[in-house]
């Protein structure tokens, strides 16, 4: 490709070995080589071979002293977080404790927007006239300290269950009953489960001591098969962009697998319906890009309890209610967004991105429940780590929330944490994993923010971290662009973060192009490679006119109105002549 520097991914094993051994194409053998698959045993999905447990950091002692309030039928409050992460996380545990005839269990979610994001001193005051016995918080409060400190001193026990990474070495572990996080120091776990995958592995310790402790016998009850929970585990793992692990593509696999057939909440159902989106071909793809949007919907701009709600309900009326509910939000989502997306691309227009390495930009109109998806375009567009801020709403002190994403190469909690460390106070709070990050600074110190940021990104950015090379999968000949490519790639789903889908790139000679959309933001193409045709398109990409074009793309079936094609996706194009 003339500018874009493209480069097919380095094979592992040959893949003529891999396709003789697995019985797949030679375009599925390099895919599966590059991607560092040896054997059978690495695209076993079968939920028998996960991993066990017992790596994880204090994951016998939360189940021992759940199980010790289940009995003793204290009253059990379940702390959420606002996405959809900590959605299906809250769902799975309230759905846990009513499949075994539990009553004294509740979820409490904050307001993003009245209190920020985990297990705060102004959310647990709100739960204190309540008086719970236990709080169980679901992907999040490993960084909760003053909160679990005021729990605490109220003679309320908290159980932390989390993924993101622990607080800064010199600062100490919140003082928790437990904290069952596999992304602590001293675990073992060999997987990098999100939070409602965290989740179903401590509920799973709960019900094997249910088990021993007799619980279901004397009660006459059968104990729950947890896989019917895995639908939860596998939109909770998909949306939150964990990395997509030998054992979190099991996880995900089932539950796709139970999804595909039908055996899935009615709330997926009822999304799947307001979306259009069908059920017996679902992927990760519209996982990620259709059922999670609409739940990560309410906690952006409402009530995220609006989402679990969703995933508790039994009733198929009511969860198409409040599907639609959520489908209403995203469309308010996306408007929102596109503008933010337009102001906040003309203001990095005005920097100069070949001395800087990163962007910051506020304004004072941005949203503060959708900075994280500008954030994400914005890296998109520049290839440089970048966060976007908005006013609190939380706060009459003349602060900003900041939502960051990051490239690889950046590890942008690290980024955080050494401008903390040098700079004391520059910001209030700060929190998230190598990709991605929340912080809070004062209005005052943006300016003073952006130019510290920058120099820790220029510090402690990987060599080759603003390389702009592109890695795919190389380029198909003409007869390997097929349906039936289409379907080897989503037999062999899950496809995701750290487990790249399969792209390509190659050059085509443009037959006829249009802008589509509502506001015309994606442009269509019919192109021309050798003898066949196909139909492609870029979405929110910049206007291309070429009469022969290059491009990076992955393959997606298109059904409309009964009818399936073949499209290519496009991601990056340029003019090649």
């Amino acid at each position: 490709m003339p500018s874009l520097t493209v480069k097919t991914r380095a094979y592992g094993v040959d893949p003529q070995t891999l396709q003789d051994e697995l019985q797949v194409s030679a375009p599925m053998a390099r895919i599966l080589s590059a991607r560092g698959i040896a054997d059978e045993s690495e695209i076993d999905y079968r939920v028998s071979q996960l991993d066990q447990p017992e790596g994880i950091p204090d994951i016998q002692q939360a189940a021992n002293r759940i199980v010790d309030a289940i009995e003793q039928h204290e009253r059990i409050f379940v702390c959420g977080d606002y996405d959809a992460d900590g959605a299906t996380a809250s769902s799975l545990f309230i759905l846990f404790f009513r499949s075994i005839a539990y009553d004294a269990a509740e979820f409490r979610v904050p307001n993003r927007f009245s209190f920020g994001y985990g297990l705060t001193t102004r959310f647990v005051e709100t739960l204190l006239p309540a008086h719970p016995d236990l709080l169980i918080t679901v992907d999040n409060g490993v960084s909760s300290t003053d909160g679990i400190e005021l729990a605490k001193s109220h003679d309320i026990e908290v159980i932390v269950t989390d993924h993101h990474l622990a607080p800064s070495e010199h600062d100490q572990l919140p003082p928790a009953h437990s904290i069952v996080n596999p992304n602590l120091p001293n675990s073992t776990f060999d997987s990098e489960p999100c939070g409602v995958g965290v989740a179903f592995y401590l509920l799973a310790a709960v019900r094997r001591e249910l088990v021993e402790r007799g619980y279901f016998e004397e009660r006459a009850l059968d104990a729950p098969d947890m896989r019917q929970w895995l639908d939860l585990v596998a939109v909770g793992t998909v949306v939150d962009m964990v990395p997509l692990d030998l054992n979190n593509r099991r996880l995900v696999s089932e539950g796709l697998r139970r999804m595909r057939s039908g055996q899935m909440r009615p709330g997926f159902r009822a999304i799947c319906e307001v979306s259009r989106t069908p059920i017996d071909t679902l992927t990760t793809r519209e996982l990620g890009f259709r059922i999670g949007p609409r739940i990560n919907a309410a906690g952006r701009l409402d009530d995220i309890s609006v989402g679990i709600r969703l995933l508790l309900t039994e009733d198929p009326d009511e969860a198409i209610e409040l599907a639609s509910v959520l489908q209403d939000m995203n469309v308010r989502r996306r408007a929102i967004q596109t503008d933010m997306n337009e102001t906040a691309n003309r203001m990095v227009n005005l920097v100069d991105m070949a001395e800087t390495k990163s962007c910051c930009v506020y304004h004072q109109d941005f949203h503060e429940g959708v900075v994280g998806l500008v954030a994400s375009r914005l890296v998109d567009r520049t290839g440089t780590p970048a966060i976007v801020f908005a006013d609190s709403e939380s706060s009459e002190l003349q602060q900003l929330k900041g939502s960051a994403r990051s490239i690889d190469g950046v590890h942008i909690r690290d980024v955080l944490a050494f401008v903390d460390a040098r700079f004391p106070k520059l910001i209030l709070q700060f929190g998230g994993h190598a990709g991605a990050a929340g912080l809070t600074i004062y209005k005052r110190q943006f300016e003073r923010f952006a130019n510290v940021f920058d120099d820790a990104v220029k510090t402690l950015a990987a060599e080759d971290a603003f390389n702009p090379t592109i890695y795919t999968d190389g380029e198909l000949e003409d007869d390997e662009v097929s349906l039936a490519l289409v379907d080897e790639i989503d037999s062999l789903e899950p496809w995701g973060q750290a487990f790249t889908p399969p792209t390509f790139h190659g050059t085509f000679d443009v037959v006829s192009t249009t802008r589509v959309g509502r506001n015309r933001e994606h442009q269509k193409f019919i192109l021309r490679s050798g003898s066949r045709h196909f139909e492609a398109i870029a979405f929110s990409h910049p206007l291309v006119e070429a009469d022969q074009i290059s491009m990076v793309y992955q393959l997606n079936r298109n059904t409309y109105r009964g009818d399936v094609t073949l499209q290519l996706i496009a991601s990056k194009i340029e003019a090649a002549d």
